[in-house]
């Protein structure tokens, strides 16, 4: 018997930047993309025509949007956002020597966050079903993004996204009608993506499994019971009274994986990580091969807490 249990992790940012929070700059580098060059309607004959959007305002809202989320990510000391003439926008060429010379004589210690590209590319289809028509929109997002970080060498992302819609109707038309609002939804993309990019850019949150194993054993039962009250500490009392002194090899394992998941809980990562081990070789022995394969995973990531501290 296992309780399922999600556990919401702080993990860092993928890029590391010069100092412990940096003043942050998103810079618009982006052309409006052109709409035309990907986007296409199929019809329920399978022709294709190509899709005309305004994205005018695109670049714009994707500036925005990540500037917003890395403001709300308390990994930076100051967000901005700067949105250049477009005679100054150099879009996927980045951003050349003479204008990062340019920034660091103005704000020297500042990280350049720059959107050189963004495109997002959308397929309408229209499906025929047994009596039904489906209206599937399908929007293809891609930003290039480049890190100029004083001191460091410039760090160049690519972040993509995928939005699915869908609806149905007896006609085209009407399972067309039923669709959100296109414009709408190339904007809600346009933010997805966004969103995409926040981890690898700073400090988030993520969610994770874990379980705290019950067996049928009295001493196992009145473990969880406490654990179910939030008495956590009473709990791993029982946990290492059965890890140390029962007879039961696979009894011991599931107690010690139940105390990685307390001393994880109490940032304890290390004795998380013995136990955890611990649980792994026994059922590996046992050969009991979805609990040693949960105990493996678990001390892994395990190991790279421990690395991003």
């Amino acid at each position: 018997w296992t309780h399922q249990l999600q556990m919401s992790t702080l993990r860092p940012a993928h890029v590391q930047y010069h100092r412990a929070y940096p003043n942050v700059i998103v810079v618009n580098n982006s052309i409006a993309p052109n709409s035309k060059e990907n986007s296409r309607f199929i019809d329920a004959n399978g022709k294709q025509y190509r899709i005309d959007f305004n994205t005018d305002s695109i670049p714009y809202l994707m500036a925005m949007s990540l500037g917003t989320l890395l403001h709300d990510s308390y990994t930076f000391n100051n967000v901005e956002v700067l949105l250049p003439d477009s005679n100054e926008i150099t879009g996927i060429e980045g951003i050349n020597t003479q204008q990062k010379t340019k920034w660091q004589e103005i704000a020297p210690n500042d990280v350049h966050i720059v959107i050189n590209t963004i495109r997002p590319m959308a397929t309408m289809s229209i499906i025929p079903l047994d009596g039904l028509f489906c209206s599937e929109l399908v929007i293809a997002s891609v930003a290039q993004l480049q890190c100029i970080i004083p001191g460091k060498e410039d760090i160049y992302l690519t972040v993509n996204d995928t939005l699915y819609c869908s609806a149905y109707g007896e006609t085209p038309e009407i399972a067309q009608m039923y669709l959100p609002d296109f414009n709408e939804c190339i904007e809600e993309a346009v933010v997805s993506l966004s969103q995409q990019a926040l981890p690898l850019l700073a400090h988030h949150q993520s969610i994770v499994e874990r379980c705290i194993f019950i067996t049928g054993h009295p001493a196992m039962k009145d473990a969880f019971r406490y654990w179910e009250n939030n008495q956590h500490l009473e709990a791993s009392y029982i946990w290492k009274y059965v890890y140390n002194l029962a007879d039961n090899k696979g009894r011991r394992a599931k107690a010690a994986a139940n105390l990685a998941v307390y001393y994880e809980l109490n940032d304890n990562y290390e004795k998380a990580l013995k136990y955890a081990q611990e649980a792994a070789k026994t059922f590996v022995e046992l050969k009991y091969t979805t609990e040693a394969e949960y105990a493996i995973n678990y001390g892994i990531d395990l190991e790279k807490r421990i690395k991003e501290r």
